[in-house]
C-alpha cells in the first residue's frame, strides 16, 4: 500500500491532483492531506497518520509538482529505500550531491520513501530549527526562513545507512503567474512552469 502525502497551504494545482488520481486508481493507496499546518508540522503530521495504516511506501507530492505517472511507477518498481524525481528551483536542481553518484539530499516535491526509513529514524523526522553548517558539517540553532526540513531528514537518513536514488527525468514544477478574473466566463488562472534545471549544487568537501 502507498500513502500519498500532500502537505498544502490550502490549494493544489489541478494537474497535480490529476496525477494523484492516476496513482490512486492504479495502486492500492490512500491520500493524506493538510491545509492548515506550517512546515515542518504538516510533514510530521502526515507521516504520523500514514504510520497508522499498513502503507509500506510514503509518496510525498507537493501541491505544485507534476511528475508523470510513468515516473511514479518507476519509483515504485525500483523499490529503493528513498527515491526522488528532480525538479527545478530557480533553475537549480532540488538536490545537492557529493558526486554524480552520491546524492546528499533532495526536495520532497516528488519523493517515495519506504516505511522502514521512518520507523528507524528518531522523531521529529522533519525539523527547520536547525541549519547544517557546511564548513564543519555541524548542526547549529538557526531557524530556517523557508524549507530546510529536507536537509535535516535526508542527512539523518543517510547517517542511518539509507541511500537516495534518483529516478531519470525531471518533474514539472508549476507556478501561478496571475489569478483569473472573477465574474467572467473566461476567468482562468494563468499557470506556467518554473525554470527547468540548469545547474546542480555539488558539495566538494569530504562528508564524514
Amino acid at each position: 500500500m502507498i500513502a500519498i502525502l500532500v502537505a498544502t497551504r490550502g490549494m493544489v494545482f489541478t494537474e497535480t491532483d490529476i496525477l494523484i488520481d492516476k496513482v490512486v486508481n492504479h495502486f492500492d493507496s490512500q491520500v493524506f492531506r493538510t491545509f492548515d499546518k506550517k512546515i515542518p508540522d504538516a510533514q510530521n503530521y502526515l507521516v504520523e497518520e500514514a504510520l497508522k495504516t499498513e502503507a509500506q511506501y510514503f509518496l510525498f507530492i507537493e501541491e505544485d509538482n507534476v511528475p508523470t505517472f510513468e515516473q511514479v511507477k518507476l519509483m515504485v518498481n525500483y523499490d529503493r529505500d528513498i527515491s526522488f524525481i528532480d525538479y527545478g528551483v530557480n533553475g537549480w536542481s532540488c538536490s545537492a550531491r557529493k558526486s554524480d553518484t552520491e546524492i546528499l539530499w533532495c526536495g520532497l516535491g516528488a519523493t517515495l520513501i519506504k516505511r522502514s526509513v521512518f520507523e528507524k529514524l528518531k522523531k521529529p523526522w522533519f525539523r527547520t530549527d536547525k541549519t547544517l553548517r557546511l564548513n564543519d558539517w555541524k548542526w547549529i540553532d538557526n531557524e530556517a526562513k523557508y524549507g530546510g526540513l529536507d536537509i535535516w531528514f535526508f542527512t539523518k537518513a543517510k547517517e542511518a545507512g539509507f541511500k537516495i536514488f534518483q529516478v531519470p527525468g525531471e518533474c514539472r514544477h508549476l507556478k501561478l503567474d496571475k489569478l483569473g478574473s472573477p465574474e467572467t466566463n473566461n476567468g482562468l488562472h494563468i499557470i506556467s512552469d518554473k525554470k527547468k534545471i540548469e545547474k546542480y549544487q555539488t558539495i566538494e568537501r569530504k562528508v564524514k
